[in-house]
Formats: C-alpha cells, structure tokens, sequence
C-alpha cells in the first residue's frame, strides 16, 4: 500500500461522536517534515481527513519536494528520502489546495503548534491566504479529559493514546496519524466529563492571528541560534523574561517555531526538565553549552 493509500475509515459511529464535539465538522491534518523547526524546516508530506457538518468523510493527501536534503535523523522516522520525492511538486500549489481542501472547518491534530506552524510560516512565505479559523490540539484535549480520572493512559503520544483506544497505528505516515487523531477525538467524546472545559483547553490559537510579519521574522543575530538547533546542540541563554531573570539558562532546543506573540524557541529546560517557549526577541544572548558548564548549572 502506498503513502497516499488507506483502507482505514470513520465508522457512522466514531463520526457521530466527533460531530457532537464539532458540530460544524472538523479536519485533522499531519505533516512530515525536515526537522522540527517550522521557522526554517521544510514539509515533505500533508495528509488530511475532513468531516462535514453532514457527516461526508473525504481526504486529501500530497508528497512534496522540499528543494533541500533531508536529514538522516527524521528519514528513520517517517522513511522518506529524497529520491521518493524528486517528482513530487514543490509547496505552493499543494498549499492552495490544501486551505481549499480546509474550507473554513475548524482543524485538529495532535500537537498541532508544530504542524501548524509549518502550514502557517509557507503560507507566509508564498502570500496564501489562510481562513480565519479555530485550532484545536487532540493532545491537550486527551490531558484535560483524562485529568485525575483511573485507568488514564501512560502518557499522550498519539502512539500511545491510538493502542489505549484500540487503533493499530502505522506511526509517522501521514494519513495514519490523521485517522489515529480522529479515533482518538472519536473515543474521547464518548467519555463522561465537562467538554467544555476540555474543549477550552484544547484551543491552541485562531489563524487569523497570524497575519503580521512580526509572527515570523527572527533577527539575524540568530541565525547561529537556528544552526545550533538544527544541530541538535545544548545552549546556554540569557533570557530576559520568565522567572529566573537575571540568570542563564541552559536548554535542549526542539524547535523554532511562529506564535502569535512573536517566534519562538521551543526547548527543554535543563534544570526543571520542563519544555518551555522562548520568545526570541527577548534573547540577550546565547552560546553553544559546553559539558562543564553543563555540570555546574545542574550542581
């Protein structure tokens, strides 16, 4: 079966659980990607599956040529490498035809700040409109549920989460991980708990807000920061914000990535062990964490 391909489907079942959530219908979309930073990383994979109000299931699938090298380190997850997408198209038109694809549906995917930071930062970068609608993230919406409840899964990975419900997930491709999000959405409206209040904190942010540059751009001061991420380098920053004003903080960077509030740096805080964001433009300062200064943050 190829990547574009699926016997998977929706049960009346499972559609009518999730129209009671989103009455207006809903699209859950995944991506595949270079790397984890959607200011500088490249799709390589959309996949999407959108409910209407009415209950009519369809799909939209496309691979995508990134134009640069795909790293080895994200190739041993999603498996695609550079020859599979040498006579795929480039981004621009999928993109269109994906927004169309989208309508004005609210959309869902599991961690969907990084999947949408990717859609949102090549619609920037090409001049696409994007709708004006609501995003919602499976991941917060399985936390908020499974809150203090027995019995909740061992963690939210969408892995996880698709064997707690009883799905069989071919992980990292695509339109699988689009189904998985949707059986997830599907098993969780059936649980007995305040909606509204998961709903709430599931909402992540509205597209519409991501229509000035300043979302976007990042000073060039940063370019090292950027290359240190994609290398996977520990850094040490002096952050003016937060709680520990005044001090460095040593971080494992995840990701640059676009908000509303301005771009972030998406990173593991080494003391707390915490994931936290970073807006960039109160980063002082910076510089790659050598293992003694490692060891005497963490004493």
């Amino acid at each position: 079966m190829s990547r574009s391909q699926s016997a998977l489907s929706i049960s009346p079942e499972e559609i009518t659980s999730i129209l009671s959530l989103f009455p207006k219908g809903l699209v859950a979309v995944d991506l595949e990607t270079t790397g984890l930073s959607p200011l500088v990383d490249k799709i390589i994979e959309i996949a999407a599956v959108k409910i209407t109000a009415e209950g009519v299931v369809t799909t939209y699938h496309q691979l995508i040529n990134p134009l640069i090298d795909i790293p080895e380190f994200t190739i041993q997850f999603h498996g695609l490498r550079n020859d599979d997408l040498k006579m795929s198209p480039t981004i621009k038109k999928p993109l269109k035809d994906f927004w169309d694809f989208v309508g004005r549906h609210p959309m869902i995917a599991h961690n969907s700040t990084f999947d949408l930071g990717y859609l949102i930062k090549s619609s920037h970068d090409f001049q696409i409109e994007f709708p004006p609608l609501d995003i919602f993230d499976s991941c917060r919406y399985a936390r908020a549920v499974y809150k203090n409840k027995e019995n909740s899964p061992v963690n939210f990975k969408l892995s996880t989460l698709s064997q707690y419900v009883g799905f069989e997930l071919q992980h990292h491709v695509a339109i699988e991980d689009t189904y998985a999000c949707l059986k997830i959405m599907a098993h969780i409206a059936k649980i007995e708990t305040d909606h509204k209040i998961a709903m709430e904190k599931s909402f992540v942010f509205r597209l519409s807000n991501f229509n000035s540059n300043d979302c976007f751009n990042f000073s060039t001061r940063l370019k090292d920061l950027a290359d240190m991420v994609q290398g996977k380098e520990l850094v040490q920053l002096d952050y003016r914000g937060g709680s520990k004003v005044g001090s460095t903080r040593p971080v494992r960077p995840i990701g640059l990535m676009p908000l509303p509030k301005g771009p972030v740096l998406f990173a593991e805080c080494l003391i707390t062990g915490m994931n936290k964001s970073f807006l960039l433009k109160k980063i002082k300062s910076f510089k790659k964490l050598e293992a003694s200064l490692l060891r005497k943050e963490l004493a």
